[in-house]
């Protein structure tokens, strides 16, 4: 099966590719339509299994599943076009560098990259990738407001986000079949992104607390790990084991020490259940120390007392007779 369109031609196009139908080749066209003559190395070939491209007048959306695997996509040249692209990894990291600069992105984070310039992007695990291309006077931005918005992720939970995804899924899912209607879902979605862009207005620390926050709840769902490291949840996250040492030392602390307190917490929790049948070792272990010695003093520095003094403490106040 050859290329397959629906919609109307004039309106919009709506591409359909398959690496068993079309070949490898049909998808690479795919992506250079979007983004200029790329270059694509790594994964197990073929690297571009399908993908989907809608285009509208001054819109461009797409989405395209690659081989999963670390995955570099590279256009080298410049491009006389003043156009934005859109691009967001959704099943693994995304790191695009670009003009001396480099921006990591959790999965479903948002970046802008300048179109007009060569760029490089990494994705540690391959699978799929969603990119749009549209005039850079569509963010209604001045060129400084506009360099600013470059190269800065945006959260996948950022209400603008969600919404302008839900229109780039309807674009690609169902190509509009009248002029009005093409019309109306290019006005939506050029509505929306001042708003996604807005996001960037705001102190670049409002997004460093919103990271630090998904990082720390990422650590407590991992505490019983004993070999939980800061580059496992760096790249969990998209981004370096140093960027996520620096979230911690803007709080007066470091991924260690948070590890620690967080487990001593929890260890406390445990201890002071009702439950005669837990022993030190197994709480010690179960919020992952895997040493009991380093608990045992760990958790007298931080609570002043050794765990088997509450535990004792415990068993006489469950042993006591009932006040009269």
């Amino acid at each position: 099966m050859g290329l397959e369109r629906t919609g109307a031609a004039a309106i919009a196009a709506a591409s359909h590719f398959s690496a068993d139908e079309d070949g490898e080749a049909a998808l690479r066209r795919l992506l250079a339509d979007m983004l200029g003559e790329i270059e694509l190395e790594g994964g197990e070939p073929p690297i571009c299994r399908r993908g989907i491209v809608c285009r509208l007048p001054g819109l461009a959306v797409a989405t395209c599943i690659l081989a999963p695997g670390p995955t570099a996509l590279r256009r080298p040249a410049s491009s006389p076009e003043p156009h934005l692209l859109m691009v967001r990894s959704m099943d693994g990291p995304l790191v695009v560098a670009q003009g001396g600069r480099a921006a990591s992105a959790a999965p479903g984070e948002l970046v802008f990259l300048d179109a007009a310039c060569p760029f490089e992007w990494h994705l540690p695990e391959g699978g799929r990738i969603d990119c749009a291309r549209l005039p850079q006077s569509a963010l209604r931005l001045s060129a400084r407001r506009l360099a600013q918005t470059l190269l800065r992720p945006i959260p996948r939970d950022f209400p603008p986000l969600l919404l302008l995804v839900t229109y780039g899924a309807y674009l690609l899912m169902r190509s509009p079949l009248s002029a009005a209607e093409a019309e109306l879902a290019l006005a939506h979605f050029r509505e929306l992104l001042p708003l996604v862009a807005a996001h960037l207005d705001a102190p670049s620390a409002s997004g460093a607390a919103l990271r630090l926050e998904r990082v720390k709840a990422e650590i407590e769902s991992r505490l019983s790990q004993p070999d939980l490291s800061a580059a496992e949840i760096a790249a969990l996250h998209g981004v370096t084991p140093r960027y996520l040492q620096r979230l911690f030392q803007g709080e007066g602390t470091t991924f260690s020490r948070f590890v620690l307190d967080r487990r001593l917490a929890a260890a406390l929790r445990m201890i002071e259940q009702p439950d005669e049948r837990q022993t030190i070792s197994a709480v010690a272990y179960a919020v992952g120390f895997g040493d009991l010695s380093y608990f045992n003093r760990a958790f007298r520095r931080r609570y002043g007392v050794p765990p088997s003094a509450l535990t004792s403490g415990r068993r006489r106040s469950a042993s006591a007779p009932p006040a009269r």
